[in-house]
């Protein structure tokens, strides 16, 4: 927990950092830029652009559902309202980031200045991350992460973002969801001891 409220904080250091050195990207993030180009092709760009489509809007709000109802019957219905509300906390999150660091992306077609960190790669880590803390099946815990990595990929790919805008994106998502757990799990512990302390006695 502790891990997860340092890397928050530390791109939320680095966001500002951003915008006061006014930084631009670096070595890292050129090469791999480069590379996605490289390596481009109309079946990589067709799945890229489709993982953008699912990854905001409407679709990631029915995904963000998707995952709490799948949760839910697992864990119990509070745990499927968690889900998509963890959602919306992670996005306020991703905004304000945006807001400070106002990094330009590699391909101004997807927008100015709003490029750190990756939304979409946020939103994906913090569903992904939720799926592994909460149910315990390898299979189910293995797409989570194939759909972050996935995810993540997909934007550099379209030249959406940088890489560090994405690896800050995930770290972001899992440090949001893991202290979100954290402060349920917290919660419903002190509710639970509550209960007991203040039942009948004999």
């Amino acid at each position: 927990m502790l891990g997860a409220a340092v890397a928050l904080a530390g791109v939320w250091g680095l966001a500002a950092l951003i915008r006061v050195t006014h930084a631009q990207p670096g070595a890292v993030d050129r090469w791999w830029d480069a590379l996605m180009t490289a390596v481009d092709g109309p079946t990589a760009h067709a799945v890229a652009a489709a993982l953008g489509v699912v990854g905001t809007g409407l679709p990631a709000s029915a995904l963000a559902v998707a995952v709490g109802v799948l949760i839910g019957a697992v864990r119990g219905w509070a745990w499927g309202v968690f889900v998509p509300a963890a959602s919306i906390v992670g996005e306020l999150d991703v905004s304000g980031m945006k807001a400070l660091a106002l990094r330009a992306r590699p391909d101004a077609a997807f927008g100015v200045l709003n490029a750190f960190p990756s939304g979409h790669t946020a939103n994906a880590a913090l569903l992904g991350t939720a799926v592994v803390l909460l149910i315990r099946h390898l299979v189910v815990r293995s797409a989570a992460i194939a759909w972050i990595v996935a995810m993540a990929w997909s934007r550099t790919e379209l030249h959406a973002h940088w890489l560090t805008d994405v690896l800050a994106a995930i770290a972001v998502g899992a440090a949001t969801a893991i202290l979100l757990v954290a402060a349920c799990l917290a919660v419903g512990m002190a509710v639970d001891r509550s209960g007991r302390a203040g039942g009948p006695r004999r």
